[in-house]
């Protein structure tokens, strides 16, 4: 668990940022979304390598990007290979809290 998103906030950037490479023995990636959600707003994030990922919301700032309650986040490591003994990652969200929620399409 990431974190939780409050009610009637819209996300801004996912942004998940590798500040020491993972050296898991085949492959190591991270995937940051809601939990028990099938999409990722960040998905399959190479973090054996040093470097920075980031998405702006859905591309478009539309009710897509926008929680009408609290959402837990959640980032998921996915490893093959070897057990790793190094690795830091951080995950960070930035997003509006109580915004004008009223898309222009349903005004």
């Amino acid at each position: 668990n990431v974190g939780v998103i409050p009610k009637n906030s819209q996300l801004l950037t996912t942004t998940i940022r590798v500040a020491v490479v993972s050296n898991q023995g085949t492959s190591a990636t991270v995937s940051v979304g809601k939990t028990g959600a099938a999409t990722y707003f960040i998905g399959n994030t190479d973090v054996k390598t040093l470097g920075e990922t980031s998405s702006i919301a859905n591309g478009a700032l539309d009710e897509a990007d926008r929680f009408g309650s609290d959402t837990q986040i959640t980032a998921t490591l996915i490893a093959a290979g070897t057990t790793a003994t190094t690795g830091q990652v951080t995950v960070t969200f930035t997003y509006v809290q109580a915004n004008n929620l009223q898309d222009a399409a349903t005004a």
